[in-house]
């Protein structure tokens, strides 16, 4: 049998190792991820007078964020020439697969760390860039997220990955039997976990909802001339009145402003009997408003009955780093830079306050869970108070120009949400495309384009609790943490 440290040694000899393979790949592929970064770079332009202040504005943060997760994968490369090279080949993927999700979870709480601010929500929320997003397409891997989430498919990537080149170096036929063995059972798991998973999704025709989203194109700007205010309400108040005859629930997109522009133009007792004359049954209106409170801005969601007025309200509580909140890192060169430049359009923007409610509003009989924007990027987030029927997601590109990347990861991401929770979810958008995905992670619905219109589509409320939901990421988490110290041991042992 050969063993796996004379593979090792043919690698070592291949240069460079240890820790600049991975930084270097990692830099490619973060680079890639976060290249979205400038797509901010007309809304900052339009806003700053000196360009190459507007451009660094932009080249800063991004060079920051792509090296600060590389580093990550360079730690991973580097645990992999340096702790296991004298593991034996059999269980050397799930030693490389459980230190890449170890690697991986620390890397999403660097994320929060580095770009931290005032009222920041630390903790494993900032998931961009994590590969199973990759893979969000792929039915048979994305819909066992209900057992495993992210970093479970994340192990099973890496854990493929290695036994497949293992399997293409090792000559011994004893050791190709064994990893042959594992990769077939666990390409059996995978196919049972999708087995189970859709044999009991028989929707009931007795619980399902209509639900409309009211989809949007409002710019952002520091100021906006009336006519514009009077064009963006008129248009949501036509199709708030047409979703109104055909649906139990109508969603409008993050910062759609419609009831506060409602109450400037109706007095305090015109506001109810509008909402109450919009249909003759009890429908639920979420809006998301920008309100000025005490303590700050802040991003709030309001649930309206239109027979009973507001019901439930929720803030959102991970907020954008340089877009709601101003890291702490970037204080001292902004400071610098803005004295420099003469223009202080960073510094003296508003800063927003997270929310602390709960993100679960109870309306009649359904619990309906709301992530604002960014908040779908936390799996914690979305699992969190775990007992509810459907999701919603509140969507705002603009501050992205409508860019088609990020929203393709922001998508990747809602498929994974809906499916590691195996609950519907609606994605209302601003400058962007709407979406209904169903519990398995599957987009059923879709506006065609972007642009003021509107999505309806039926959904089935469960109350059906997955093993994610449950649990979270801990099962996925001891595994890896048990498997990474037995590699450690075995290595140690064959020391002696």
């Amino acid at each position: 049998m050969v063993r796996i440290n004379e593979i090792y040694k043919k690698i070592l000899k291949t240069k460079p190792s240890g820790f600049w393979p991975g930084f270097s790949v990692g830099l490619f592929y973060f680079g890639y991820i976060f290249f979205w970064f400038w797509s901010v770079r007309s809304l900052v332009s339009f806003e700053i007078e000196n360009k190459i202040f507007a451009f660094l504005i932009i080249l800063l943060p991004y060079i920051i964020t792509v090296a600060g997760m590389a580093l990550f994968w360079g730690v991973f490369s580097y645990s992999l020439f340096n702790f296991f090279k004298k593991t034996g080949q059999v269980f050397l993927p799930f030693f490389w697969a459980g230190t890449f999700v170890l690697v991986e979870y620390l890397r999403i709480w660097f994320f929060g760390i580095l770009w931290a601010g005032p009222g920041a929500l630390l903790g494993s929320h900032w998931t961009l860039g994590t590969p199973a997003y990759l893979l969000a397409n792929l039915d048979f891997v994305r819909q066992p997220a209900a057992y495993w989430g992210i970093y479970g498919i994340d192990f099973l990537i890496v854990f493929f990955g290695t036994a497949l080149f293992l399997l293409a170096k090792l000559r011994g036929k004893d050791s190709k039997k064994i990893l042959v063995f594992e990769i077939l059972s666990t390409i059996a798991i995978l196919f049972f976990a999708n087995f189970f998973l859709t044999l009991n999704k028989l929707e009931s025709e007795n619980n399902k909802l209509v639900v409309s989203v009211i989809q949007t194109k409002n710019p952002i700007k520091t100021f906006y001339e009336p006519e514009e205010l009077l064009a963006g309400f008129s248009e949501k108040n036509k199709l708030l009145k047409e979703a109104a005859s055909k649906s139990n629930v109508i969603i409008f997109p993050e910062n759609a402003d419609f009831s506060k522009t409602l109450s400037g133009f109706l007095d305090i007792d015109s506001v109810p009997k509008y909402f109450a004359g919009l249909s003759q049954k009890n429908i639920l209106i979420i809006d998301s408003n920008k309100i000025p409170e005490r303590e700050g801005l802040k991003s709030k969601t309001i649930l309206i009955d239109s027979k009973e007025g507001a019901v439930g309200f929720y803030d959102k509580k991970l907020l954008t780093p340089g877009g709601e909140s101003l890291p702490y890192i970037a204080k001292i060169p902004l400071l610098i830079s803005e004295r420099l430049t003469k223009n202080y359009f960073v510094s003296s923007r508003p800063t927003f306050i997270k929310g602390e409610e709960s993100n679960v509003q109870n309306h009649q009989s359904n619990k309906v869970k709301i992530l604002v924007c960014s908040d779908i990027v936390s799996p914690a987030l979305a699992r969190k108070d775990s007992n509810f029927d459907f999701m919603t997601n509140l969507n705002n590109l603009a501050v992205f120009d409508g860019d088609s990347f990020i929203e393709k990861q922001l998508l990747s991401m809602a498929k994974f949400r809906a499916a590691e929770n195996g609950k519907y979810l609606i994605i209302s958008s601003n400058f962007g495309r709407s979406y209904v995905i169903n519990p398995l992670g599957k987009v059923i619905n879709s506006t065609e384009s972007t642009g003021y219109q509107i999505l309806t589509s039926d959904i089935v409320p469960n109350q059906t609790r997955t093993w994610y939901n449950k649990l979270g990421d801990i099962p996925i988490l001891i595994l890896s943490f048990i498997v990474v110290l037995l590699g450690l041991k075995t290595t140690r042992s064959r020391d002696f």
